[in-house]
């Protein structure tokens, strides 16, 4: 009988304990949301917004006829051919570019590593504007350093027109995003390959394998989830880059150079807000769709 009084004593408190720690779990849910909440209010207000009025000019009966002029104008295909085009050129550019830095660097022959790391940080802490600006000037025919340098190193005869050329212009200006993001893919992939443990690679060697062994089996299995955040990430500031190619071309020579953050752009200058909503509610449904695979992968990783 005494046991029995006991353990339903001990039942109550634990009852008690628990709905006490319900109520404090309640009070600090409620405080952080709180707390949270001014910056929700500012989120909405920045981005809910925004977006909410770009779903309303588009789905109007204004934003459906500028989309079909859109759709009929003759630049749009070359429009969205450029912009394929540059996202490709970009993310291969920086992925590979900041891979072989990376790479480099992680070797420990390397020395002055923070160094050089420190220098090849350059590029993306350089504001767009002043970076453009100064490719500007370097890939100018009569004055650009560009053209100086493949001269005096022999490889060109004459000064090439990198900025009026439609065929080169493109690949000209994607060299500008690839050298401004470069550096963040390889500051994600030294991470990456310094989380690799020594014991892996010096199990490698002794089984014989060379460079290009250690890295298809080893290093690019083990950063293959940093790989795919990257690509997602380059592919969004590629798709939403804008700065590098208005500063230094404008979209020119004749729509050569335009690409879908430009054409948004030159909309909202002609006053065309129906056009403007459009171009926008598809740059915004692709980048959502590359967010959604970004945060579907990193859930799961967390999880």
């Amino acid at each position: 009988m005494v046991t029995l009084t006991q353990d339903a004593s001990r039942q109550r408190e634990f009852e008690a304990v628990e709905r006490r720690a319900q109520r404090a779990r309640r009070r600090t849910t409620r405080r952080g949301w709180l707390l949270s909440l001014p910056t929700i209010l500012v989120l909405i207000a920045l981005a809910g917004v925004p977006v909410i009025t770009v779903f309303i000019g588009a789905l109007s009966a204004d934003g459906w006829d500028a989309f079909q002029i859109i759709i009929k104008d003759p630049g749009f295909a070359q429009m969205m051919y450029n912009t394929v085009i540059w996202i490709v050129i970009c993310l291969v550019g920086a992925i590979v570019l900041g891979y072989l830095l990376a790479l480099a660097l992680n070797n420990r022959r390397i020395k002055l590593v923070g160094m050089w790391r420190s220098l090849l940080l350059i590029p993306w802490i350089t504001p767009t504007v002043a970076a453009a600006t100064a490719w500007k000037w370097m890939f100018s025919r009569d004055f650009g350093t560009l053209n100086g340098v493949l001269q005096n190193l022999g490889l060109i005869d004459e000064p090439i027109s990198w900025l009026t050329d439609p065929v080169l212009v493109l690949p000209a200006l994607a060299l500008v995003q690839v050298w401004c993001t470069f550096p963040f893919v390889m500051l994600m992939v030294t991470s990456g390959l310094q989380a690799i443990s020594d014991e892996i690679y010096e199990a490698a060697v002794i089984d014989g394998a060379n460079a290009w062994h250690t890295l298809r089996y080893i290093i690019l299995p083990a950063l293959r989830d940093v790989t795919f955040i990257l690509i997602l990430i380059v592919t969004v500031w590629a798709l939403n880059s804008f700065v590098p190619v208005w500063v230094i071309t404008k979209g020119g020579p004749a729509g050569a150079s335009t690409i879908l953050p430009v054409a948004l752009y030159q909309q909202f200058q002609n006053g065309s807000v129906a056009s403007v909503s459009v171009i926008a509610l598809f740059q915004l449904l692709v980048s959502m769709t590359l967010a959604w695979f970004y945060v579907r992968k990193t859930t799961k990783d967390d999880l």
